[in-house]
């Protein structure tokens, strides 16, 4: 028996020993965890839990954030209906690109775009979405396919030159076969690429190992591969982050997306058990990334977006669930970062006294759906080899995991990077319009977004900071509550809130208007101002550069004035305005000028 082998066994064991207790304690039924298979129809009702893939990481080493859905026994302690629409069947038949209900129940390629409100064939080409994860899958290339040939994608495959498969140093041969649960999460993170953008190339670089610094490797190698996104679906306690950490997700001009976690806020939902960290996971803390969130996103019968919550099953209202079934049934991740200073446009935010965490980052910057109980099908054959129990070649997954490879891939078909040294950026600058869906409702702490009074202070139970509703001591309501509740604006658990259409990832930028004379006769002085405007929080235009259009060298100035006399009439000539603010960040705006 290997260790892997073990390591699982004794994980069910953690899932029917509460069931036992709590049935001699309270006449509750008992029912064991273990895995049931999936019924033919929806009309049959499946209760489900959501595990984690992954087992919680080693010190210097990362977990990934893929939860799967299993399917339990109904009276299982933290079991819910898991239920599709009314009369859809699930199986393995090929459903086409329309497809909206998956073989396994859950979401399907079509799903995402409509919700998300993208296309995912019209834009793409030119990009390529880098996947890092830990060991090798080695079906991922035939696994792939079979994912394709489901939904009547268009095919990727390494003979294609769609998918790329690497080692850490950029070369062929592959590490060792995963045996922890890494081949799930690598099928997932490379069918959801293709799934958001078929017309990317994929490039999948595999660590040789679960440790930070082989997964550093990776990110550097793909970097200097080209990547132009690259989605990173794992974590672990930022406690002991160097600067050599840091440096591998500093890489300006290449848009990387980290997942939050699957824990909560500030890895509240582990209540303990594996001791409090109080404090968010990394690379998502580091503010050269782009950290995503996870959301629970409800479709209505035709997929569009009904509402979206945040993920949180671990909330007050499921507390019984995660006490006795024994291990975090799973929330997103987040919190206030104790070493990474927060970039201006965090800290310029009008509402960032309200998330109390002064001149230190918090976790995220945007949000995408990571709810397993609302995830997203995707097709494993490998499964992590004989270590690992077995599971149906379909299945349903969530985490953050999900959330990461959707919204690197949206950049991508977007453009990527368009040129900003750190794409998150981008992102407040759409804050507030209608290219993002504002999430309002839950959190991803304790009180799942109930509130103080509502809750109490959980802070109380000696865990650590468990709610953002509270501070670390003492009984009066934090001002913090923005941290880890969902609010209008800008918030941690969903940050600028999630995509609707590709507006959120445009290049933006300062913008003016010019006032001024629109006729001036020739060689007379003429005076023109600009009114100016700049998306990002706490951007300031610092420098005006005027083209007259007439051949003569530009005026630059610090100011919204400038003058200027035409030594020719008869004419009409563009003022061509150029604007850089204090991010770095370009505008230009021209203004027709009639020379008598």
């Amino acid at each position: 028996m290997t260790n892997g082998t073990r390591s699982r066994r004794r994980r069910v064991l953690m899932l029917v020993l509460p069931a036992l207790a709590v049935a001699a304690l309270t006449g509750v039924p008992s029912a064991a965890a273990a895995l049931t298979p999936a019924p033919a129809s929806a009309r049959v009702t499946r209760y489900a839990i959501a595990e984690s893939i992954c087992k919680p990481p080693k010190p210097g080493h990362s977990a990934c954030f893929a939860m799967r859905i299993a399917f339990v026994s109904k009276g299982t302690p933290g079991a819910r209906v898991f239920g599709v629409a009314a009369g859809a069947r699930l199986g393995g038949a090929k459903g086409g690109p329309a497809q909206t209900v998956g073989p396994a129940g859950g979401l399907t390629p079509s799903d995402l775009a409509t919700a998300y409100r993208f296309s995912s064939t019209k834009t793409g080409s030119g990009q390529t979405v880098a996947v890092i994860d830990a060991f090798d899958d080695p079906n991922i290339n035939a696994d792939l396919q079979v994912f394709d040939s489901q939904y009547g994608l268009l095919t990727c495959s390494t003979s294609n030159g769609c998918l790329t498969v690497v080692n850490q140093t950029g070369g062929s041969s592959p590490p060792a076969y995963d045996t922890s649960g890494w081949s799930e999460e690598e099928s997932l993170d490379v069918e959801t690429v293709h799934s958001v953008c078929q017309k990317c190339k994929i490039l999948l670089v595999e660590a040789n190992s679960d440790a930070n610094a082989d997964l550093e490797a990776a990110v550097d190698e793909a970097v200097a591969l080209h990547a132009t996104e690259i989605s990173n679906s794992y974590g672990s306690p930022e406690a002991g982050s160097t600067a050599t950490d840091e440096a591998a997700y500093d890489h300006p001009g290449t848009v990387i997306t980290a997942a939050s976690g699957d824990d909560g806020y500030d890895e509240f939902d582990l209540l303990g058990s594996q001791g409090m960290v109080n404090q968010p996971d990394e690379p998502a803390s580091f503010n050269t990334v782009v950290a995503v969130g996870g959301t629970s996103l409800y479709l209505g019968q035709d997929a569009t977006r009904q509402s979206e919550t945040v993920f949180n099953d671990n909330g007050v209202q499921d507390v019984w669930e995660s006490t006795l079934f024994g291990i975090p049934l799973g929330a997103s991740g987040g919190g206030c970062s104790t070493l990474i200073p927060a970039k201006g446009w965090q800290t310029h935010l009008s509402v960032w006294a309200s998330t109390a965490c002064g001149s230190y980052r918090l976790v995220a910057d945007i949000a995408a759906d990571a709810d397993p109980f609302t995830g997203f099908d995707f097709y494993d054959t490998y499964d992590c080899g004989s270590a690992c129990e077995p599971v149906p070649d379909w299945a349903t997954v969530g985490g953050t995991s999900l959330a990461s490879p959707i919204i690197a891939a949206m950049f991508a078909l977007d453009g990527g990077s368009h040129g900003v040294a750190y794409p998150a950026l981008t992102l407040y600058g759409h804050l507030g319009s209608a290219s993002l869906y504002d999430v309002t409702s839950g959190g991803n702490g304790y009180c799942d977004g109930e509130g103080a009074a509502e809750c109490g202070d959980p802070n109380t139970q000696g865990y650590g900071m468990l709610d953002c509703d509270y501070p670390a001591s003492g009984t009066a309501p934090s001002v913090g509550d923005r941290a880890c509740d969902a609010l209008p604006g800008y918030d941690g658990p969903s940050g600028v809130g999630t995509p609707n259409g590709l507006g959120a990832f445009a290049k933006t930028g300062p913008t003016a208007t010019i006032s001024g004379p629109k006729s001036v006769a020739h060689a007379k002085l003429g005076k023109w101002t600009a009114s100016v405007k700049d998306p990002f929080p706490g951007g300031v235009v610092t420098s005006y550069s005027w083209n007259w259009g007439d051949g003569s060298a530009a005026t630059v100035t610090t100011s919204g004035r400038a003058s200027h006399d035409f030594v020719k009439g008869g004419v009409t000539r563009t003022i061509t305005l150029t604007l850089r603010d204090s991010y770095g960040q370009k505008g230009t705006v021209t203004y027709s000028v009639k020379v008598t």
